[in-house]
């Protein structure tokens, strides 16, 4: 479904909900700040919160892990380039303050993590092989209970070539890394999420490319089991995982065959899905990304390919789905990734492929002066253009990428264990030149067999 058709059944999702839909649970109003501009950065984002303020890891090209962390006391985004790499990234902040990367290294084709605390920061290689395996694809990364980082992700090729493409998972011990395998067939670990038990069992929801199925794996009590969790019309893509208070599993993921935007839990017996809007067709773009609210009600953002637009559904404690067009400015919303804040209001950082920049949507923030900055992270909550250059503030983006003082950048060395990278910084013209060409390339890609 797509064009007139589709607009006529988001309004009459809309009237059906205003006319006495109990219960709803979505943003009203959204307030949109530029972070990052150019350099194609915005892919694979990951947001999380620290102290209740914005951070974001994110890829921007030419192949560098950037971060984003919002400063509590200018009210400004300082912006960090940490490493070679970054296409695949993922986010965690611990409760103590402490942000936990993992990300593919452009260079080894390793899985790497960027541990950072308080400006301290640390790079590791969690898995690594002689040559060039690949590692790191689609990688998800999360904490348990005690702030341990334990991260699930796909090992694609052996150093040789061959083709390997499967499912593992790994845990932080100490000052080392352990890794197993979640899943041995051939075919399967695509796209992964990771998410953790009260106990810190895991458990991963993925792709099985040869079945055309999404699968979820387990970990309990030291043995992994997997299982199908639904093949009807080629399931599984850019799956995203939360587990409720019970622990039970919900998906949010994309059905290819049909372009659906799909929703399934599990009840402790028997699996359900819900269909939830038509997210257009299944591109490079179209990651989705779930959170549960306090009532365990889940929430979605995602990428409309044929609207080329980020969208966000919300389902009512009641069962009623509603779903909104956070952004629909140019070519926007891919790579999309969500968090509700203590007060179950989300955040979603994203992908604005025209302007090749991060986005940040926050969804019910007051913003007074409408400058896409909400008041609580706003340093002038009353003037929508602060500096008096013209453009709102909202949608300048941050100062210039710095570093850590003491961050080994673009591969050049490590503070701790694996191989060193593949030399300096590229030089600014290759800034310049090289995002339009390398998005171009991914833009046109479906990531259908």
């Amino acid at each position: 479904m797509g064009g007139p058709m589709k607009v006529l059944a988001t309004l009459w999702l809309s009237l059906a909900i205003l006319a006495g839909a109990s219960g709803a649970a979505w943003a009203e109003t959204w307030a949109i700040q530029v972070v990052d501009v150019g350099s194609a950065s915005g892919p694979s984002s990951s947001i999380g919160l620290l102290n209740g303020y914005p951070v974001v890891s994110y890829f921007g090209a030419p192949h560098s892990l950037k971060y984003a962390a919002l400063n509590p006391q200018t009210k400004v985004f300082n912006l960090l380039r940490v490493d070679a790499g970054g296409e695949y990234t993922s986010l965690a902040v611990d409760a103590s303050g402490i942000v936990n990367v993992g990300y593919l290294d452009a260079v080894t084709q390793q899985l790497k993590y960027w541990r950072n605390n308080a400006g301290q920061g640390l790079i590791q290689t969690i898995d690594s092989e002689t040559g060039l395996g690949g590692m790191g694809f689609y990688n998800s990364i999360k904490l348990d209970g005690q702030g341990t980082p334990r991260i699930s992700y796909y090992y694609w090729h052996t150093p040789g070539g061959t083709i390997a493409g499967k499912l593992k998972y790994a845990v932080l011990n100490g000052s080392s890394w352990s890794a197993e395998f979640a899943d041995t067939a051939l075919g399967r670990g695509k796209y992964n999420s990771l998410a953790l038990d009260a106990s810190g069992n895991p458990q991963i929801a993925y792709r099985d490319d040869n079945a055309r199925t999404l699968r979820l794996a387990r970990k309990i009590a030291g043995v992994w089991t997997s299982q199908i969790v639904d093949s009807l019309n080629d399931p599984g893509w850019f799956p995203s995982i939360a587990l409720n208070g019970s622990g039970q599993p919900r998906i949010s993921y994309l059905a290819g065959g049909s372009a659906q935007l799909r929703y399934a839990f599990f009840d402790g017996v028997l699996w359900h899905f819900e269909d939830v809007d038509d997210a257009g067709s299944v591109t490079s773009f179209s990651v989705t990304s779930l959170a549960l609210d306090s009532n365990g009600n889940p929430h979605i953002s995602y990428y409309d390919a044929d609207a080329s637009s980020l969208k966000y559904a919300s389902r009512s404690s009641g069962g009623s789905w509603t779903v909104q067009v956070v952004d629909n400015v140019g070519d926007v919303g891919g790579y999309s990734s969500l968090i509700l804040d203590a007060l179950d209001r989300p955040l979603i950082s994203y992908l604005d492929y025209t302007s090749q920049g991060l986005k940040i949507a926050y969804g019910d923030y007051p913003d007074q002066d409408s400058d896409g900055i909400p008041d609580v992270f706003d340093g002038c909550v009353s003037n929508p253009d602060c500096d008096g250059n013209g453009i709102v503030d909202g949608k300048e983006g941050a100062p210039k990428a710095t570093r850590l003082k003491d961050e080994p950048i673009f591969g050049c060395g490590s503070l701790s264990g694996g191989p060193p990278g593949g030399g300096p910084p590229p030089v600014d013209l290759l800034f310049l030149l090289a995002p339009a060409a390398y998005l171009l390339r991914r833009r046109s890609f479906l990531r259908r067999t």
